[in-house]
């Protein structure tokens, strides 16, 4: 009887020692997943886009990323980095970025990031956009390999 007890509490704490170790990667991870989509936000904010921004806009989204824009265009990361040698269209208003009702679900090498996007247009504009982010970790580092984005309505 008492081996038997012994062998259940010896599972009892073995399987609760994954579980606490997971929640605590976790706690690390949601930080720093927040702490990246910020800076890749204010990379996006520059008009034009500085080595430093590329750089950043490379580390972020994975080679296979697949981009679904809100007009619903398909693009992948080639699409991504030559745009940002794109000159800015005559009188475009300089854009800034920021997230807002940021959601973060981490599923081991699996990360959702769920937020609203505002636009701050120079000219006064916001726009808000439903945006989703699909990272996942390879090789201990975080990139986006999804994302959705979709207009919300003024």
């Amino acid at each position: 009887m008492r081996r038997g007890f012994a062998r259940i509490a010896a599972v009892v704490v073995i399987a609760a020692v994954p579980g606490h170790l997971a929640s605590a990667q976790t706690a690390d991870v949601e930080p720093a997943l927040r702490r990246q989509l910020t800076v890749f936000l204010a990379a996006a904010s520059h008009t034009p886009a500085s080595d430093a921004d590329k750089r950043t806009f490379d580390a972020f989204f994975a080679d296979d990323v697949i981009y679904t824009r809100s007009t619903g265009a398909v693009i992948g990361k080639t699409d991504i980095m030559k745009s940002l040698d794109d000159p800015p269209a005559p009188g475009a208003p300089q854009s800034t970025y920021g997230a807002e009702d940021v959601s973060v679900r981490i599923h081991g090498t699996v990360a959702i990031v769920a937020f609203r996007l505002v636009q701050k247009l120079r000219d006064g504009t916001t726009n808000r956009y439903r945006n989703t982010a699909t990272f996942m970790n390879r090789s201990g580092r975080w990139q986006v390999i999804a994302w959705q984005a979709g207009r919300l309505p003024d």
